[in-house]
């Protein structure tokens, strides 16, 4: 135990060091802190309008005088207006052609302006007119509404993969270039060890990590079942990419090929995630990767209020994939120990 905290305390202290590592910790880190920035400004507050009345019929003053987050410019010449739009001093032209003839103009090229001005427009303009709607419609939101959590359980697993296929892999292969394996084959130290503590790094990395950016992220308002539940899928998760980690760098001749052979399994393992949600075909491919396992289970814990119970299949897996990479990692490790003997 005192040679493994030995091995440990070492990468600790040299992940301090290493730029990769400290660059693939605070990435994350800062990025899940801007998430919860967001939460502030999800929708924008003011908007920039411009009016073109041809008509002269009022509807600047009326859209001043109902919308309050709406500044509104008037605007002599359409060609003038639309040229404002595109510099993106407006976020929307509305020309008023006459009676009831409207003509919205709106950049396409901001989706989020985009979708929230042809709502707002449409039904000032509606009332303006003297349109009745045909129906009453509320709509309620339900659940987790905060980006902040929305983002985390893609930016989660993203993380814990990164740090365990690209991060492990590259610290246990550069054992090999530093020569520690040889200097390991004539101490009393075992082989094993050097595994153990490399894959016990890793799976601390991980929990610290991820740990920072839940709560960064208001995570500290979940409840002892839903903190129980994460803990169990992170630790679970951050075992298995820690375990093909290992293997990587063991079947890695050294560093460079490491991290060549990392970034081939790390994208096309995180890409069908990500897509999973176009069809039933990326999802029954997504299906056959442990990252879709963590994802689900993180959405289900995050934004559902899910625990243990909801999350059984999602564990079942992820433990499974632990216990194959595991063992596959300790097999290749002990022939490359007998052909170093």
């Amino acid at each position: 135990m005192r040679r493994l905290g030995a091995f440990i305390k070492k990468d600790l202290i040299e992940s301090t060091r290493n730029r990769s590592i400290f660059i693939a910790v605070l990435l994350p880190v800062l990025a899940s802190l801007l998430f919860s920035v967001l939460d502030s400004v999800q929708t924008p507050k003011q908007f920039s309008i411009g009016v073109l009345d041809q008509s002269d019929l009022g509807f600047a003053s009326f859209v001043e005088s109902t919308a309050l987050n709406f500044e509104v410019r008037i605007v002599h010449d359409e060609e003038e207006g639309r040229d404002m739009l595109a510099a993106g001093i407006l976020h929307g032209l509305v020309a008023v052609r006459g009676g009831s003839s409207f003509q919205i103009f709106l950049d396409s090229g901001r989706p989020l302006y985009f979708f929230a001005l042809k709502e707002n427009l449409t039904s000032l303009i509606e009332v303006y007119v003297g349109a009745v709607p045909a129906y009453d419609l509320e709509v309620v939101a339900v659940g987790e509404g905060r980006v902040s959590r929305s983002v985390l359980p893609v930016w989660i697993t993203v993380t814990m993969s990164m740090i365990g296929i690209m991060v492990v892999s590259g610290m246990f292969a550069e054992e090999k270039d530093s020569r520690t394996l040889d200097a390991i084959g004539v101490s009393p130290v075992g082989y094993h060890e050097l595994l153990i503590g490399k894959g016990v790094f890793g799976v601390v990395l991980s929990l610290g990590t991820v740990l920072i950016m839940l709560l960064l992220n208001g995570a500290y308002n979940m409840g002892p079942a839903a903190w129980a539940a994460v803990l169990i899928l992170i630790l679970c998760g951050s075992l298995c990419f820690t375990a093909m980690g290992l293997l990587i760098g063991v079947l890695s001749k050294g560093q460079s090929a490491a991290r060549s052979a990392a970034a081939i399994v790390y994208f096309p393992l995180l890409f069908p995630t990500l897509i999973s949600d176009l069809s039933t075909s990326t999802r029954l491919l997504a299906g056959l990767f442990p990252t879709y396992y963590l994802f689900t289970g993180l959405e289900s814990i995050l934004l559902h209020g899910g625990g243990l119970p909801g999350i059984w299949n999602e564990f079942a897996v992820l433990a499974g994939f632990s216990v194959l990479l595991l063992a596959a990692a300790a097999l290749a490790h002990r022939r490359m120990v007998n052909v170093r003997v």
